[in-house]
């Protein structure tokens, strides 16, 4: 099956909806390699949202509903581009591309394959990685509004006699 790395748009397993493979890979080689977003800087995020995660089990932190609300909305809707892209780029990735029968086309094929869809440090496993770093985040600030709400609860019944 030929990849079109036009602008033509393509349709997406059974969700309907279309993009363009090209704009894919451009889209996953901006934010995996033009905004310094790489497995060093995504393991720094994960340290600190682990670390948010931490603080807000052990009462460190809390935050109410109102306050958390649009931070949430934001997480969960980059949770979900996160995971779209990572998705899309996997399916643009499990073709190597046409770069030539000669032996440097195949193996920058391969090479471009691999840095996209590989294992450890590829596109799709930093995204990966973003991702349970925003659902960390997440967390965090469920058990904080938890935490929020308890502490409420303890100033309203302090006054309730």
């Amino acid at each position: 099956m030929p990849i079109n790395w036009d602008s033509e748009p393509t349709t997406s397993g059974g969700s309907g909806e279309t993009w363009t493979p090209g704009g894919v890979i451009g889209a996953a080689a901006a934010v995996v390699s033009g905004s310094g977003l790489n497995e060093k800087a995504v393991g720094s995020m994960a340290s600190e949202a682990k670390e948010m995660l931490k603080s807000a089990k052990s009462g460190g932190f809390r935050v109410s509903e109102e306050a958390a609300k649009p931070i949430i909305e934001t997480l969960d809707e980059m949770k979900g581009r996160v995971e779209s892209l990572a998705v899309e780029l996997e399916n643009v990735s499990s073709f190597e591309p046409t770069l030539g029968e000669h032996d440097y086309g195949k193996r920058a094929a391969r090479h471009q394959q691999q840095a996209f869809a590989g294992d450890e440090g590829s596109a799709v496993q930093v995204l990966r990685s973003l991702h349970g770093v925003l659902a960390d985040s997440r967390d965090a600030l469920d058990v904080a509004m938890k935490n929020y709400r308890d502490s409420e609860t303890v100033a309203s019944d302090t006054f309730k006699g």
